[in-house]
């Protein structure tokens, strides 16, 4: 799907070359721009294969947590990012979203999380429910409940363990996110999830193959601005690796 620049909401919005952390508060600085239709392809391949939207996305990274996202999206209502994301072009740009990374991360649980397998889950940002399905399949207690999708609100403080695939580099505001899940785990409940940090590869800038806001993702994470958005909100955490992370809600 095309957009004229003119009729796009982003068009006009304003950048500044300095703006205040959504994180830590810290200073942030341009760190740089590419259209709106860029997506995500690992290595880089087929990224700007979607005609150009001449719409101007610029990021900026924190100077103190490392943080990097984009400004653009802050303002938009729920309707605005199904319209111009989260449509029927969605698959074009996320082809493993419906089935391919649910199966993926129905076995991650089964195999590493034995000991919450009696528990009540919740899988947070789970779409149309394909893991929550996947798992109940096994016998196992999950439901899904998603921002974008209507929905019974789950039971606040009901859950021991809280799964998030790919969800928080989609959100414009990852406090408010990190508190709404926060108010559905129990005290010493487990919050699983999935969100590349790039640290590793900050050489790379915005060559980053996750950098890609057709795919809805305008907050990358370094594991500095993890650490500090978690310890916030009362969690502790570790890092499996740069794509896995687990958090425990030590207070509530």
């Amino acid at each position: 799907m095309s957009h004229s620049p003119l009729s796009h909401p982003l068009a006009i919005k304003p950048v500044t070359d300095t703006a205040c952390c959504k994180i830590c508060q810290g200073r942030a600085t341009l760190y740089g721009v590419t259209d709106f239709n860029t997506a995500c392809y690992a290595n880089n391949v087929n990224r700007y294969v979607y005609p150009l939207t001449g719409v101007a996305i610029y990021y900026h990274q924190c100077q103190q947590c490392g943080l990097i996202y984009t400004h653009a999206l802050d303002d938009w209502r729920p309707a605005d990012y199904q319209q111009h994301i989260y449509n029927e072009d969605y698959a074009q740009f996320d082809p493993n979203y419906e089935i391919n990374r649910p199966l993926k991360n129905r076995d991650f649980i089964l195999q590493l999380f034995k000991r919450y397998h009696g528990s009540k889950m919740l899988d947070y940002g789970g779409g149309s429910g394909t893991l929550a399905k996947l798992m109940r399949e096994e016998g196992i207690d999950m439901i899904a409940w998603d921002p974008f999708i209507a929905g019974d609100y789950p039971e606040t403080a009901a859950y021991d363990f809280i799964t998030c695939f790919e969800v928080l580099e989609h959100t414009p505001d990852p406090h408010q996110t990190v508190a709404e899940i926060t108010r559905f785990l129990k005290k010493g409940g487990v919050f699983y999830f999935s969100t590349g940090t790039h640290d590793s590869v900050s050489h790379q800038g915005m060559n980053n193959w996750y950098i890609a806001p057709r795919n809805g993702h305008i907050t990358l994470y370094s594991e500095d601005s993890l650490n500090t958005l978690f310890t916030a909100h009362g969690y502790q955490i570790t890092h499996l690796n740069e794509w896995y992370h687990v958090a425990m809600k030590m207070r509530d």
